[in-house]
């Protein structure tokens, strides 16, 4: 018998919302507290939002939620969740609902996407830069507060994504076409170090790799190495850099920021 195909779609029930909400606990670890219950997300696609999900027969495997987003000064949403069950990751489910999300957008002239992460989780960062073509512009300090889950007492620093729907390089990316640094052209770069920017239009901004399991014995030193990296990322970022893209060196993961417009 052949397996059911996972199509995705715009949630239609509080039933399904309900299951949302579950798959987003099991996926981040958050406490009832930290997940918008389904009311709320109701409410919110109910208004001009989007919630979808990627389903493989009845079964919801993950998710996507934004709400309309009216600060920009153009049509944009923001992405506020996406969750995937622990059982169905690393089936390209994440790209799948974002591409989703993208023509959802385009059909209502919506040019903007914005969201979230946490600048210290590789692989959301290399979905995010690499495989989805957006940029990052904007630093956001314990945006959240405390919010424990897997992150514990960290505090929930984040990037701001902004995903230019119809920029050549996320229409390149939409085809399943990357464009990656190779090892030489990123050991070629400049490192930003503690304190001092190299002058050059294209930096590498080191981050620590395992996270968050590299800071789970020394919450301290993990602590000191977020507002380190925080302070950096915050004044390249009022010197007019975003982070286009990330790198993986034997020195560590780094982010790639150019300056806008160079």
């Amino acid at each position: 018998m052949r397996a059911p195909r996972v199509r995705v779609r715009e949630l239609r029930s509080p039933a399904e919302f309900a299951e949302a909400s579950q798959a987003a606990k099991a996926a981040w670890g958050f406490p009832d507290l930290m997940v918008p219950p389904p009311p709320d997300m109701i409410t919110a696609t109910h208004s001009g939002g989007m919630t979808a999900g990627a389903f493989e027969g009845e079964a919801l495997l993950g998710f996507v939620h934004a709400v309309p987003r009216t600060n920009l000064g153009q049509p944009a949403i923001h992405s506020h969740l996406l969750a995937v069950r622990p059982d169905a990751q690393r089936r390209g489910l994440s790209v799948l609902l974002k591409l989703y999300q993208r023509e959802w957008c385009l059909g209502r002239r919506i040019g903007l996407v914005t969201w979230t992460y946490d600048p210290f989780m590789l692989r959301n960062a290399r979905l995010n830069l690499v495989r989805l073509g957006a940029v990052v512009p904007v630093f956001l300090p314990d945006f959240y507060g405390k919010v424990g889950g897997i992150y514990g007492e960290l505090p929930s620093d984040r990037f701001e994504a902004h995903w230019k729907l119809e920029s050549p390089a996320v229409e390149r990316a939409a085809r399943g076409e990357t464009s990656e640094l190779t090892p030489e052209e990123a050991a070629a770069l400049p490192v930003v170090k503690s304190g001092r920017r190299p002058a050059s239009p294209r930096v590498l901004l080191p981050f620590p790799a395992k996270f968050p399991e590299v800071f789970r014995d020394d919450p301290a030193a993990g602590i000191a190495a977020r507002r380190r990296f925080g302070r950096a990322a915050a004044a390249l970022f009022a010197e007019g850099f975003e982070a286009v893209s990330v790198v993986e060196r034997a020195a560590g993961p780094a982010y790639v920021l150019e300056r806008c417009g160079a």
